[in-house]
């Protein structure tokens, strides 16, 4: 008769007593199982306990295939504000191209702050940075050897679509990608906002799975955000963009309780939201004229506010 092995599952310190001496050595033997539960081809040659300025270290750096560089911080139990803050500031200060934080569990807070950077990542790539949080379990099968097992929480925006380009090289550069990649009603309604935005004289350009509508603003680059739509119908609206977050520059007219109200009863958005995002598949046929009525909106604000002395 066939026997069937139990899977069984531990806390880390069940399998490895010591978090920098068993399971950041470990982490740097399995980068690749890392990787893979992320989908990042992160190098087998991570460099470990890294020595900052300040002093202190950061657990894990490592690389991909083109020498950009991605920071690692582990931890046992709850993830706590610690190792986040080191991470980031650490990522920053090297220009990585993303922090993964590994932990038993993440709070609430940090998935909400992740999630935020991961959109501030789209709205400025060149200075986001982005933020993977993943947690990890012991498991074996009977009493076999231990093994991590990781599972991704929160990931960027643009992580599905990355996984993609990795077989298919490049951003979208065009609709009909970006037609690839949508359901037949997501696709329909961003044609119809796109040809109608390129009519009207604005600006868009393309990421690895949306495409960012832009106008004339006051801002250092003379361009501004305006909403950002991506291939899975969701929208995300940036209203700390429109209060000055990134210009340093608030749109009066987009930071009334008036114009709030409006957008949270179009998306459906409740009142707090600093980067609001849709749910999948809001982005339809029958709510391209509102849609497009918003945009304009707020491109019409930015025109304003460029004129005023």
């Amino acid at each position: 008769m066939t026997t069937m092995g139990r899977l069984v599952f531990g806390r880390l310190t069940e399998a490895w007593q010591g978090e920098a001496t068993d399971f950041t050595p470990l982490l740097v033997d399995r980068l690749d199982q890392l990787g893979a539960a992320i989908g990042v081809e992160l190098t087998a040659a991570g460099e470990a306990e890294v020595l900052t300025t300040g002093g202190r270290r950061i657990d894990i750096v490592a690389q991909v295939a083109d020498g950009t560089e991605f920071v690692i911080e582990n931890q046992y139990g709850r993830a706590d504000h610690d190792h986040l803050t080191r991470g980031l500031a650490y990522a920053v200060a090297r220009r990585a191209r993303g922090l993964i934080v590994v932990a038993e569990e993440h709070r609430d807070e940090f998935r909400a702050l992740a999630e935020y950077l991961n959109d501030l990542a789209v709205l400025d790539p060149a200075r986001g940075i982005s933020v993977w949080l993943v947690e990890a379990r012991a498991v074996r099968v009977d009493e076999s050897a231990w093994a991590p097992l990781f599972t991704a929480v929160i990931e960027p925006n643009d992580f599905a679509a990355e996984v993609e380009r990795t077989r298919q090289p490049g951003n979208l550069s065009s609709l009909d990608e970006f037609e690839r990649l949508s359901s037949p009603d997501v696709w329909s309604a961003a044609r119809q906002v796109v040809a109608d935005w390129d009519a009207s004289g604005h600006r868009r350009r393309f990421g690895p799975n949306h495409v960012v509508l832009e106008a004339r603003g006051p801002a250092k680059s003379g361009v501004r955000t305006v909403v950002v739509l991506y291939t899975d119908g969701r929208v995300l609206v940036p209203f700390s963009s429109y209060g000055g977050m990134n210009s340093g520059i608030p749109v009066d007219a987009l930071v009334t309780d008036d114009f709030r109200r409006r957008a949270d009863q179009l998306f459906g958005f409740n009142g707090s939201e600093q980067l609001a995002r849709t749910s999948p598949g809001w982005l339809r046929p029958e709510q391209v004229p509102d849609f497009l009525g918003f945009c304009k909106e707020v491109a019409a604000a930015y025109s304003a506010q460029l004129a005023r002395p």
